[in-house]
């Protein structure tokens, strides 16, 4: 056994650098060096590293815990949207209930599920069972894929947001100018009746017929004044109800792709080696 194996490492230490070395009291479930076809790309793993105190992990190569990873994400349909103009009927995708999420982020899951299963595929230690043994240089392709991958999938997440909230002020409007047209309708027909109610009440001998007439025509014009703003109010309602459940998946959509880069972040800055009391030369 080499001199560097000997030395303990603090907890979370990785070491990426020299040369690989054979661990000799790993021989039997030790991957084979020689003559072995190059691993395939495999991404990296967002679990925290075991601890390697005292293990004396070989040079070039990376050891990790298993990862556990979410099988049960929902395939991902992507939201129907219809032009703006008309305004678009909504309860069409009422009963639309996937998560649009896996579609959205489908390639940086694929280069996460790489990774697990180099993880599983790993081959483990005669003595530490639960530390694994994976090629660095395919790991650190695939993290550096996925570093890739990221910003895209999230801008496509923001960009998605943008189109939702256009979507929703485009219909803030029209549900105004739908109101405001409604109330400009019932207007005009109250002055309408009242005109002929005046009329009315001014000729000769049709005073009592004229006053009947006058009261049925406003009661009539203030019934349909009233059927138009409820009407128009009621639809309102529901296009308003409607994209705010479309603007809680997206936000959901976002929230998950920020989840796994934090996620990543988090594993990533658990994997950084640490200096304990073990490291410091002796007086």
């Amino acid at each position: 056994m080499s001199e560097q194996n000997d030395v303990e490492h603090p907890t979370g230490y990785v070491d990426l650098t020299g040369d690989p070395v054979v661990d000799m009291t790993d021989n039997e479930n030790a991957p084979a060096q020689t003559g072995a076809a190059p691993v395939p790309p495999a991404p990296a793993p967002e679990a925290v590293p075991a601890p390697l105190a005292g293990t004396g992990a070989p040079l070039g190569e990376t050891v990790a815990s298993e990862p556990a990873f979410d099988d049960d994400a929902p395939a991902n349909r992507e939201p129907s949207f219809k032009s703006p103009f008309p305004l678009p009927d909504l309860r069409e995708n009422a009963e639309d209930d996937e998560d649009p999420s896996h579609d959205e982020f489908t390639t940086v899951y694929d280069v996460i599920g790489k990774l697990e299963d180099t993880l599983n595929e790993a081959k483990g230690g005669f003595f530490s069972p639960g530390l694994v043994k994976v090629d660095r240089d395919a790991l650190m392709a695939n993290l550096d894929e996925l570093k890739k991958m990221l910003p895209v999938q999230l801008e496509r997440a923001s960009a998605l947001m943008r189109e939702a909230e256009r979507r929703l002020e485009s219909a803030q409007t029209q549900a105004n100018a739908i109101v405001a047209s409604a109330q400009s309708r019932a207007a005009d027909t109250i002055k309408e009746a009242n005109d002929q109610a005046q009329f009315l009440a001014g000729q000769e001998n049709v005073t009592d017929l004229a006053r009947q007439k006058a009261r049925t025509i406003l009661n009539t014009a203030q019934a349909k004044a009233d059927h138009l703003t409820q009407g128009a109010d009621d639809y309102s309602a529901k296009v308003m109800e409607g994209l705010r459940q479309q603007l809680t998946k997206l936000t959901s959509d976002v929230d998950a792709g920020l989840n796994v880069l934090h996620e990543r972040q988090r594993a990533a800055a658990e994997q950084l080696p640490h200096v304990d009391q073990n490291d410091y030369p002796e007086a």
